[in-house]
């Protein structure tokens, strides 16, 4: 389980907004909140910059 949606949620963002930014669909960013597919490292960390947190911070 992951907390993307939670920080998501926080700043008041749709997974379309956070899609654009990251140059992704908004299905990969609803399979990350889902479990069933993983960001690698990168996209992790440009997706908690985006939601003011850390990687960790979104895999607790």
């Amino acid at each position: 389980m992951n907390n993307i949606k939670k920080f998501r949620k926080k700043l008041n963002l749709s997974q379309s907004d956070i899609a654009k930014i990251m140059k992704v669909k908004q299905n990969t960013i609803s399979q990350w909140e889902n479990d069933t597919r993983m960001p690698n490292i990168k996209q992790a960390m440009k997706l908690a910059e985006i939601l003011k947190t850390t990687v960790e911070s979104l895999y607790k």
